[in-house]
């Protein structure tokens, strides 16, 4: 069996293959004896397999900060009507 790494335009690897026979592709990597994961990404320059960098993630609002928004979108509201029926 040889197993690949299937990657995308941005060298992301989307899917893993184990295949029959030999494979020569653009988008296949040999990945026999390496781990290699969903998402990671392929260097061709240096034929290695790097984690993406990780992305920022907003934190979650407190249930104050929503409640605040509530009350300006709230007047904002009510400004934008007042100033319609003028």
């Amino acid at each position: 069996m040889f197993r690949y790494a299937q990657i995308n335009d941005e060298s992301v690897v989307m899917s893993i293959s184990s295949l029959s026979g030999e494979v020569i592709a653009d988008h296949l990597i040999l990945i026999n004896d390496l781990d290699v994961e969903l998402d990671i990404i392929y260097n061709r320059d240096a034929g290695e397999f790097t984690p993406p960098e990780p992305t920022s993630i907003e934190s979650t609002p407190t249930v104050e900060e929503m409640q605040a928004q509530t009350l300006l979108n709230t007047e904002y509201t009510g400004l934008l009507t007042v100033m319609n029926e003028q």
